[in-house]
């Protein structure tokens, strides 16, 4: 069983994934509603995979991506994206030039979703060191 952490604001779209998870497989799953809460989350539950999605009430997920990518204690989680947007062009764009570990676009195929966390969960080998935010 492994923890999951979903970033997201929308309700719906937390009840929609937490529902999938919840009936399909045995992994814990905990919501957290911005990015500052998401990195509290992260410090306390030291999750195994990150379910991120980029458009977050007052933050930038792709910055909130890079924070993550770029620190020690997080650099190897895996991170899904996942959004009920419809992406444009240039989010398309600015993907396609970030490492993610896959895309999940609502609605979801449930299969699907357990496809690509079963993948990334196999790639992250090791463990999540503690988490220290990094200094202004």
């Amino acid at each position: 069983m492994a923890n999951l952490l979903m970033i997201d604001d929308n309700p719906q779209s937390q009840k929609y994934l937490g529902r999938i998870i919840r009936h399909r497989t045995s992994h814990a799953l905990v919501f957290a509603g911005d990015g500052p809460e998401g990195i509290e989350k992260i410090v306390e539950q030291r999750p195994d995979l990150l379910f991120l999605d980029l458009f977050l009430p007052g933050t930038d997920g792709f910055e909130l991506f890079t924070t993550l990518r770029n620190h020690p204690a997080t650099h190897n989680v895996p991170i899904i994206i996942h959004t009920a947007v419809p992406l444009d062009d240039v989010t398309q764009i600015r993907l396609r030039r970030i490492t993610h570990d896959g895309l999940v676009e609502f609605p979801i195929e449930a299969s699907e979703l357990n496809r690509l966390i079963n993948i990334a969960l196999k790639r992250n080998s090791s463990q999540t060191q503690k988490w220290v935010p990094p200094s202004a």
